[in-house]
């Protein structure tokens, strides 16, 4: 179906026009986006694994501009690295990674693995809980979680992810859990390799299809972040620079963040990938996708921490 809706779209343009992101630009015209950055952000600083931290900011943005309870108790804080409140006093650090996981799957500390103590566990209600985070079922050692990826750079989604079997192991497929379980839905959920980077992760060649900076640059003027994927790492975008390649982000690391190129290096570690994702207040039905369990074989895992 994604390949079926590429060729209908494609032949709505005439020979000299092209489609960029969202946008159709007829022959002759051009345009340069202004750039900007999302108002009322939440900048977090790193919570039991970056890739829930990253999901939380999400949240945080979400839950800030009219979301309410996608962080529970109350208004997301700004930031978690100065405060008040940090630690476990900080609601958006709850909605991380809670107590209860915390003490069910993280006992041996960061990088540890066969610490997750034996069944039953508390009710899941953190990202990292549902992400799969932290917990050796999901082949996680504390403070990693695994995120699935088509190698020829179309979108993953959670369709995919159900369809093949790996819903149980993805991070991505765990925050539309999440956002569930706030009492929301997702309309728009995926994974999405950039253009040109599966022979760099992986070897063998590399993909045609990709996410790109227009569609990013898109998302952002939507007023929707972006997880924003480097090699052993989860970051959040929430803008852009205006006629540039350059990308605004959190990365949990320090307070403000950082600048870099998209599909370029941040701390020596390459952009590779993104996870979209667009919140509806009403409850909605998950799609199942048509695919077949043989197509199993075109995936790979990545895993961040």
């Amino acid at each position: 179906m994604i390949f079926a809706v590429a060729v209908i779209v494609a032949l709505t343009l005439s020979a000299t026009d092209s489609a960029i992101g969202a946008l159709i630009v007829p022959e002759g015209v051009n345009y340069v986006r202004a750039g900007g950055n999302l108002a009322n952000t939440g900048d977090y600083a790193w919570w039991y694994g970056c890739s829930p931290t990253a999901a939380g900011m999400m949240m945080g943005y979400y839950d800030r501009n009219g979301y309410g309870n996608l962080v529970p108790g109350g208004v997301a804080e700004s930031e978690t690295y100065v405060g008040p409140p940090t630690g476990w006093g900080a609601l958006a650090n709850n909605t991380i990674a809670s107590q209860g996981h915390v003490t069910d799957f993280y006992s041996g500390g960061y990088g540890a693995s066969g610490d997750d103590l034996p069944g039953p566990w508390h009710s899941f209600n953190c990202l990292a809980d549902f992400m799969g985070t932290s917990q050796d079922a999901c082949g996680n050692w504390n403070g990693s979680t695994l995120f699935w990826w088509w190698t020829s750079g179309a979108p993953f989604t959670e369709a995919n992810a159900l369809a093949t079997g790996v819903w149980s192991s993805c991070g991505m497929y765990g925050i539309g859990e999440y956002v569930d379980y706030a009492g929301y839905d997702t309309a728009v959920l995926y994974n999405q390799l950039l253009p040109g980077v599966a022979d760099d992760i992986w070897g063998g060649q590399p993909n045609v299809l990709g996410f790109t900076l227009e569609q990013y640059q898109a998302e952002i003027d939507a007023g929707r972040p972006v997880l924003i994927h480097i090699d052993g790492h989860t970051m959040l975008g929430y803008g852009y620079v205006g006629g540039t390649n350059n990308i605004n982000v959190y990365d949990t690391w320090t307070l403000g963040g950082g600048t870099m190129t998209w599909g370029g290096m941040y701390a020596s570690h390459l952009h590779y990938g993104v996870t979209v994702m667009t919140v509806i207040p009403a409850p909605g039905a998950i799609l199942l996708g048509g695919l077949g369990v043989g197509l199993v074989g075109w995936l790979r895992r990545r895993r961040t921490f």
